[in-house]
């Protein structure tokens, strides 16, 4: 009965040691802390944020009277291609933002595609929001939703 425990326990040791193992810090998008790839992706957000922040502010002025504010740490970077081909220097940017208002409560989701070419113009090409957090929003944050959204959406739960 010995032996075959110990066969049992020796067969799942060599098993485990097969399996790849995954650092904490091996999720798609995050580059590991203090890395080269962090500090160019910092770089990178740092100089496209003011196209970042203008599209955010852009879209939620129509549903609320503060603007949100993205942190330039939490911005996913979905994807980044060059289309025109390898060391071409036209670049089409797809990022992930949760814009907060206040002590960072989330008012959203959204989706932006950027686009870079060589000659250092910046554009936005696409925003894309993916889900809205502004109406669950606290109490003593419910004064900055524009009226006529609550009155729509509580006119749209009632039918």
């Amino acid at each position: 009965m010995k032996k075959k425990i110990i066969m049992v326990l020796l067969f799942v040791s060599l098993i485990c040691i097969q399996l790849p193992s995954y650092s904490v810090y091996a999720i798609p998008n995050k580059p590991l802390p203090h890395s080269k790839v962090e500090l160019y992706q910092d770089v990178f957000c740092s100089l496209l944020m003011p196209y970042i922040q203008k599209s955010v502010g852009d879209y939620y002025t129509k549903f609320l009277t503060d603007v949100p504010t993205v942190a330039p740490w939490d911005i996913d970077i979905l994807n980044v291609e060059r289309p025109d081909g390898y060391r071409t220097f036209f670049f089409v940017i797809k990022i992930q933002v949760r814009p907060y208002v206040g002590p960072h409560l989330d008012v959203g989701i959204d989706r932006i595609t950027i686009t870079v070419d060589g000659i250092g113009e910046v554009k936005v090409t696409k925003f894309e929001h993916i889900k809205s957090y502004y109406l669950e929003l606290p109490p003593n944050y419910q004064n900055i939703i524009k009226k006529n959204i609550t009155t729509n959406y509580q006119s749209n739960i009632t039918k």
